[in-house]
């Protein structure tokens, strides 16, 4: 009985003494072992949330130019509208005065006063004189067709030459010369070759009609006459000339007094200051192109993904909250800069809106947009994924190890290569189907190929 209890007694001292071991033993093991999170990789498209910045952009404008003014000398007096500000047809965009108006109409005045004295004087001289003569109107018509034929004569070959043609010789021969070209003769030659030809079988018979009143004694008259009635139409045609000048003069100042919006659009700039001095030569002010609406235009500059088309976004304005939207398309400029196009919403392109102005006021506006991959991949954390270099990108899959009676089931991790496709700051997508298995995440200390790892629970 005593060998018994004293064999009892080893036994319960040796399972106390293992225990303890087991104990102490698990845990140096838990404080030496790694923790890890697991996690499992998802198969899915991957979204990413991306920021922009927009600005207000006009894809195609119409440039306006106030071409009167370039016969006075218009001073800018006032501007009234901006960038994406909406204007009505009528509206005024700007105003003007003519610093020098009474100056260039006195000397319009004064040099018609001077004609007009010199006509009544020449009449006065001349008061027996008939003041009309067949002779003379078909004087003034061979003259008028002799300007109308140097100046098509000047426009055709002006015209040949831009097409690699040369045109030499009398006019009547002109047609030969075309015929002569090898290969087809551009359109516009010939249509200006035939006006010219036109021009003088005009001249031709009016010259002959003016020579063969010279012949008849009983048309002709003296030329006293025939001087007296030219000298008189020259005043009158200069009268009539210096009149239609004042009454350019003063329409052109009134039209500059109030410059107004052609039509309806948007303004996408204005050219002149207040305080400037304006030419008519230049663009006065810039609109959007009828029917081409403006757009938000967001940098692509260092983004490598593919915004589809109608990919929705929403605009984030202090003033007018958030406003969902979509995009329009991905453009890339001249220069090889990337920019997206993204439709405004009809309210910002009413009529009569501030909206737009109030955005380029404001130096563009904020923009977010959903962006998901056209394929479905492997997603993992992005924190799962490490990196030993460019284009080296690896993960620690879990391995278990499934013990008997006396041994506990065990992890390790195997260092293992992925392809990174995309990343956003949640997920990373990787060509590898890593489904159904487990990854080791969030470490508490530095992991190694191979190590032996324990499971934390958050």
């Amino acid at each position: 009985m005593r060998f018994k209890r004293f064999a009892l007694r080893g036994l319960v001292i040796l399972a106390v003494t293992v225990a303890l071991c087991m104990f102490f033993a698990r845990t140096v093991q838990t404080i030496t072992t790694p923790k890890v999170k697991l996690v499992t990789p998802q198969n899915g498209r991957l979204e990413v949330k991306m920021n922009f910045q927009g600005q207000v952009y006009f894809p195609k404008t119409e440039e306006f130019t106030v071409k009167e003014a370039a016969q006075t000398n218009a001073k800018v007096k006032a501007v009234y509208v901006s960038e994406g500000h909406w204007v009505s047809a009528g509206d005024i965009i700007f105003t003007t005065e003519c610093t020098s108006y009474e100056e260039d109409m006195k000397k319009l005045q004064d040099e018609y006063d001077e004609k007009n004295k010199s006509l009544l004087d020449l009449d006065i001289a001349n008061r027996s004189m008939s003041r009309e003569s067949r002779q003379n109107e078909l004087y003034d018509a061979m003259l008028s067709a002799q300007d109308a034929l140097a100046k098509q004569t000047t426009q055709a070959r002006v015209t040949a030459l831009n097409n690699g043609i040369t045109l030499t010789g009398d006019v009547s021969d002109w047609s030969k010369q075309l015929a002569a070209q090898s290969g087809d003769v551009p359109a516009e030659v010939v249509e200006a070759v035939e006006r010219t030809v036109a021009a003088s079988g005009v001249f031709q018979a009016a010259q002959e009609e003016y020579l063969a009143i010279l012949e008849n004694k009983k048309l002709k008259v003296k030329d006293d006459v025939f001087k007296y009635i030219q000298d008189r139409n020259e005043l009158i045609r200069a009268m009539d000339e210096l009149t239609g000048k004042m009454v350019e003069l003063t329409l052109c100042v009134d039209a500059l007094k109030e410059v107004r919006a052609p039509r309806d659009g948007f303004i996408v700039s204005v050219k002149v200051t207040a305080g400037d001095t304006y030419d008519g030569v230049q663009p006065a002010f810039v609109m959007n192109a009828e029917e081409e609406q403006p757009v938000l235009r967001a940098s692509l500059s260092g983004i490598d993904r593919t915004i589809a088309d109608e990919t929705k976004a929403e605009i984030k304005n202090d003033s007018y909250g958030t406003t969902r939207t979509t995009v329009r398309k991905t453009v890339t400029e001249k220069d090889g800069s990337k920019y997206l196009y993204i439709n405004l919403p009809e309210e910002m392109l009413e009529a009569g809106t501030t909206q737009l102005r109030r955005i380029v006021s404001a130096g563009g506006v904020q923009v977010s947009i959903t962006y998901r991959a056209k394929e479905a991949t492997t997603l993992i954390p992005a924190s799962a994924v490490r990196n030993e270099g460019e284009n080296q990108n690896y993960v620690f899959l879990v391995q278990r190890s499934y013990g008997g009676f006396m041994n506990a089931t065990s992890m390790k991790v195997v260092k293992t290569s992925v392809t990174v496709l995309e990343r956003s700051d949640s997920y990373v997508s990787v060509a590898e189907d890593l489904s159904y298995q487990q990854l080791a995440d969030r470490e508490d200390r530095t992991l190694t190929d191979g190590q032996t790892v324990m499971e934390y629970v958050d």
